[in-house]
């Protein structure tokens, strides 16, 4: 750990002792023309060579430092120059003047404290000069009283100073070990947030993560950017809501998300880049992304499951050939409005249409001249009725037409118009010759009976009075239960075929 510690801190050491040893230069070049004034006196031919060795060794050692790279190499340039000095300066405090003095205290504090040395050197360098200071100071001139003073007085600074290097070299340990600490639990959150980025972006699912107060996207996956291509692209300037086709959903998903915190197996409809319309599930998460409200949310796409349920449904309810609804949904479309009638009093009419010599087209023509006839017969009903009218194929050539709120008389012109149109009706693709005519009875429903079946027994009736008349007739249920038309039918057995 040492050896790192040095290792990391090697160039600001590096840089601190060039500038010491510059500054050595320096001042000792400024005090060398100063020491000229011992000129005539014996210290002078001392003070003279003692400092011109000074500047010479910070010279020779800053030219070393400089071209030296390791912390041992520098480690010895600093000893030989703290070697030297120390007794150079030595020498020059034999002089005992007051400044010697100063000079004696202050030249093992600068060691101690100035030169980047590790602690066995910075410890050697000072004690060694404060030997060298006190040796110069002294031996000279004899011990006296004063001598025990000073020597003490050095005692209890070398002390002092070596408290102060001992703390300052802990505490900057203390500070890298934290720092390297630091580093290593950055460089783990670094790699903890590229793992989770690779798992974000590599999820196989649509993934958005967006300002909840503003919907601004802030990341999304490739499954995303691929899905919804142009919208995230320019997501960062446009609000992510754009896509929903109808906005209202996004506040209800945000009004839920609020609410209960997280989101699964919401259904919206939204637009794509190339204005494609999709259904998708949503599940969202409400999370705080750097002191910012942000929603996590997740699509799947299940348009294809919705047309296939569309699919299912259709064929549950239509008739596959005419695309008219089938005997199922309109026995419930008759409950439905049997029920609304009963509750408002309004009249409802059922209207039964059979084509007129079916089989014989069948067996002229063929069956797909059969089948272009009965499409023909569903798409000119669906063009003369009315929007809430719902018409059926029964089976075969039959079909049946519901009239919510209808009265007779009313229910009667419809017909009436209907089989003027089917009679000057154009089979497409079908061949020359080919001529449609309907026969058609009509019943109006009582809601009392509680059941269409009787209801449509009855306009059965009618229309097979209609066929006795001749065909492409209307005939009203009304004529054949008040005995003016006789069918020779019972009425059990043609409501039994709708039971």
């Amino acid at each position: 750990m040492e050896e790192a510690f040095r290792a990391e801190r090697f160039g600001e050491s590096h840089r601190h002792a060039r500038m010491a040893l510059v500054v050595s230069i320096i001042l000792n070049s400024l005090f060398f023309i100063s020491d000229w004034r011992f000129q005539g006196d014996p210290h002078f031919f001392v003070a003279i060579p003692a400092r011109a060795a000074v500047v010479a060794v910070s010279m020779v050692c800053l030219l070393l430092v400089t071209r030296i790279s390791t912390h041992a190499s520098m480690q010895r340039a600093l000893i030989l120059w703290q070697l030297v000095t120390a007794v150079s300066i030595g020498f020059l405090v034999s002089a005992h003047t007051d400044i010697a003095l100063f000079v004696v205290i202050m030249l093992p504090a600068i060691f101690y404290l100035v030169v980047p040395a590790g602690f066995r050197v910075t410890l050697m360098g000072g004690i060694g000069c404060s030997i060298c200071m006190l040796a110069g100071y002294v031996l000279p001139h004899g011990i006296d009283a004063s001598t025990t003073g000073l020597v003490l007085a050095m005692v209890v600074m070398n002390a002092s100073l070596i408290l102060v290097v001992i703390k300052g070299n802990r505490l900057r340990r203390l500070e890298w070990s934290a720092t390297l600490a630091e580093r290593r639990a950055n460089a783990e959150l670094a790699a903890s947030r590229k793992v989770l980025e690779k798992i974000f972006m590599a999820v196989p699912i649509p993934l958005v993560v967006t300002e909840r107060s503003t919907s601004r996207l802030i990341q999304a996956n490739h499954a995303a950017m691929h899905y919804f291509g142009g919208v995230t692209a320019r997501a960062a300037e446009d609000a992510l809501e754009d896509i929903y086709a109808d906005p209202g959903q996004r506040s209800e998903f945000l009004r839920r998300l609020d609410a209960e915190g997280q989101v699964s197996n919401y259904e919206v409809a939204i637009k794509l880049a190339d204005g494609t319309r999709r259904d998708v599930l949503l599940a969202g998460s409400a999370v705080q992304l750097e002191g910012v409200a942000c929603v996590i949310t997740g699509a799947i796409d299940i348009s294809a499951r919705k047309a296939m349920e569309a699919r299912l449904e259709n064929l549950a309810t239509k008739d596959p050939l005419t695309q008219v609804s089938n005997r199922t949904e309109f026995f419930e479309a008759a409950e439905r409005e049997m029920a609304r009638a009963a509750v408002h009093g309004h009249p409802v009419c059922v209207v039964m249409m059979d084509l007129d010599y079916f089989k014989l087209i069948n067996d002229a023509f063929g069956h797909a001249a059969g089948d272009l006839t009965l499409k023909a017969f569903a798409d000119l009903c669906r063009a003369c009725v009315r929007d809430h009218d719902h018409l059926a194929r029964l089976g075969g050539e039959e079909f049946a037409l519901l009239l919510p709120g209808t009265p007779r008389g009313e229910a009667l012109a419809i017909s009436e118009r209907l089989r003027i149109a089917v009679e000057n009706m154009k089979v497409e693709g079908a061949p020359t010759g080919l001529r449609v005519t309907v026969s058609v009875g009509v019943a109006e429903i009582d809601c009392s009976e509680g059941d269409v079946h009787l209801a449509l027994a009855r306009a059965d009736l009618a229309l097979y009075g209609a066929k006795m008349r001749g065909r492409n007739k209307v005939v009203d249920a009304s004529e054949t239960e008040s005995g003016l038309d006789f069918v020779p039918i019972a009425a059990a057995q043609r409501q039994a075929r709708f039971a």
